[in-house]
């Protein structure tokens, strides 16, 4: 299927065509950014708004090869175009942009999150992690498993509200698009995916939980979940030792809740898929944490409370 039938198809399911509407003369020569599926170009509409336009990326026999990633992304697009939420970034339209399939949605200035934490530091790690559990719930609540959650697949607007983004291996438990009947293999990152995933499972629900946990941990200390290990060991620590990662400073435990958190994304971590709790669940306990019930007590001498 070419990219322009593949546009046609989805424009006759209410995503709008802006191939049109593209300012070509502001946007950019290479990629700025890399996503699930391919690459990210800055640019513009011909109204000067600033968007992000998101392409196929081409590996080798690019009519062939990406041909499947197209059939694949349309899903996506199709995903991405039923969503309508403060927490979950919006889908503009689609177009054909330079031969490949693109999605256009807001270009956001802060970048994803973190980018935005080492350029805010003083931020609300809290209410960042309880809106981005907001925004699984909502995607959960839609029949939408994303399936790549992490931190740098949420972006921030300019209010430094988070929105969930790039859904390189989502479903939609419901589909109504029929593109092709071909699947493509599993694409995860493999610090935030849960055991079962990588164990060849399906991606789910539940599964997503335990990527919200690892970006939620990722949220507060800034650093990918286990920083000190090398990515070749990280299966065998996940999956042989079951590993989870050590509590870090950011969530003192010698604090007014910084144990309920870390016991929150531990649950969120069960080897057990049926004893995490569900986004909803996660939404509604982190919206009870906050900054200053996260700073570490100190003793009468000034010390850490042990």
């Amino acid at each position: 299927m070419e990219c322009d039938e593949i546009v046609a198809l989805l424009a006759r399911h209410h995503c709008m065509d802006l191939t049109e509407f593209l300012d070509h003369s502001h946007c950019s020569t290479y990629p700025v950014a890399h996503g699930g599926l391919g690459d990210v170009f800055s640019g513009k509409l011909v109204n000067g708004i600033p968007i992000a336009i998101k392409t196929i990326r081409g590996y080798g026999d690019y009519q062939n090869l990406a041909g499947k990633y197209q059939k694949r992304a349309a899903k996506e697009i199709h995903t991405w175009s039923k969503c309508m939420h403060p927490n979950v970034a919006e889908l503009l339209g689609i177009a054909v942009f330079r031969n490949s399939l693109a999605m256009i949605s807001r270009w956001e200035e802060n970048g994803n999150m973190i980018r935005y934490l080492a350029h805010y530091p003083s931020a609300d790690r809290c209410a960042l992690s309880a809106s981005i559990c907001a925004g699984l719930t909502y995607l959960h609540g839609s029949n939408i498993v994303h399936g790549d959650l992490k931190g740098a697949n949420v972006l921030v607007d300019r209010d430094g509200v988070p929105m969930l983004t790039d859904f390189g291996s989502a479903s939609l438990q419901d589909d109504t698009l029929q593109v092709t009947r071909t699947t493509t293999g599993a694409v995860f990152s493999i610090r935030w995916t849960a055991p079962e995933i990588l164990n060849g499972g399906r991606h789910s629900a539940i599964g997503d939980v335990y990527s919200l946990g690892m970006t939620i941990l990722e949220a507060f200390t800034g650093s990918v979940p286990f920083p000190e290990k090398p990515d070749l060991s990280i299966l065998a620590h996940i999956l042989i030792h079951k590993s989870t990662p050590t509590q870090p400073e950011a969530i003192p435990a010698r604090s007014e809740c910084g144990d309920q958190l870390w016991l929150l994304l531990n649950r969120c971590w069960s080897h057990e898929p049926a004893e995490r709790p569900s986004a909803k669940i996660v939404w509604e306990e982190m919206k009870l944490f906050t900054p200053e019930k996260l700073q570490e007590v100190e003793d009468e001498l000034g010390r850490g409370v042990e």
